[in-house]
């Protein structure tokens, strides 16, 4: 007898597969105008900001450069000519127009021009980075008229000095003993004397200034002139100063009235002759020598009275 499961499972028709989905791609979205315009000028900045960098860089290395020291041993700073067969900084920048083209000078007064232009030893045209600041600071501070001087380079091509000079502070006269030529030099508050400069020019200029005599004015001046400028009387009277034997101070005024200035009690003295003024007006009478060495003690010599004349030119 036949089996009826066996059959059933032979005659029962497959499922047929299922059909598997197909995976459609979404489509791609299109670029903008705008995007496509800032890819084309990214691609355009690209050379631009090749250059900028490398400009960058030679900035940097540039101040990099001015602050190493300057080599002490070299007596001036090696210079690149505008001809340049080498690969360093300052041809590099000569090349992408770094070159000094302006030279400010501020603060010069009474330098020589010639002697600034010498010191500063440089030239426009010539390569911005191919000198040593330090170096060029040296040589201005070693003129006589200087005090102190900064000196910046101001890229692509500026280079500003900037100098304060020394002030004058009196007149010195040396020289004239045993027939020695006299000269007359400018010294500053602190005595040295400032070379390069023209006494009598700087009297025009300020004709306030003291003259001083005597091997060692220099070294005492600032002393007696801080002790006058207590008594604006007898200060504004003054106009030379003569170092006694290296101990003390003869003034001489303006009416040529000769003051004797002790050894000690200098200041004391001074504002003796301040109260004297005060009281009296001696410094405007026809006094020839007014002595103040001794202390407590003033002495007082007017001018000689003039001869009388003679019977025969009486009668001439």
């Amino acid at each position: 007898m036949p089996r009826v499961g066996a059959t059933a499972r032979a005659t029962i028709p497959a499922a047929p597969p299922r059909a598997r989905a197909k995976k459609t791609a979404a489509p791609q979205d299109r670029l903008s105008t705008r995007k496509l315009y800032l890819r084309r000028v990214k691609r355009s900045l690209k050379p631009g900001l090749w250059v900028l960098g490398a400009v960058s860089v030679l900035i940097v290395g540039g101040e990099l450069v001015r602050s190493l020291p300057s080599v002490a041993s070299a007596p001036a700073p090696a210079r690149v000519s505008g001809h340049h067969g080498g690969f360093g900084l300052a041809a590099l920048g000569a090349d992408v127009g770094l070159r000094i083209s302006k030279i400010e000078v501020q603060g010069a007064q009474t330098v020589d021009p010639a002697a600034l232009r010498a010191a500063i030893g440089v030239q426009p045209g010539e390569p911005a980075l191919g000198f040593s600041l330090g170096a060029v600071q040296a040589r201005v501070e070693q003129l006589g008229p200087v005090q102190s001087a900064t000196v910046e380079r101001v890229l692509p091509g500026t280079l500003i000095v900037n100098i304060t000079e020394r002030n004058a502070f009196a007149i010195w006269q040396t020289g004239g003993a045993n027939g020695a030529p006299v000269h007359f030099v400018l010294i500053d508050k602190n005595g040295k004397v400032i070379a390069g400069q023209d006494a009598a020019a700087a009297k025009r200029r300020e004709p306030s200034l003291l003259l001083l005599t005597g091997a060692d004015a220099p070294q005492y001046a600032a002393a007696l002139m801080n002790e006058l400028k207590s008594v604006p009387a007898l200060a504004s009277r003054v106009t030379a100063a003569e170092r006694v034997d290296g101990l003390r101070w003869n003034l001489i005024l303006k009416d040529q009235t000769l003051v004797k200035l002790p050894v000690e009690g200098e200041q004391e003295a001074i504002n003796q002759l301040g109260a004297l003024q005060a009281s009296m007006q001696l410094l405007d009478r026809p006094v020839e020598v007014i002595d103040l060495r001794q202390a407590g003690k003033l002495v007082v010599r007017p001018y000689p009275a003039a001869a009388p004349a003679s019977a025969k030119d009486s009668h001439t």
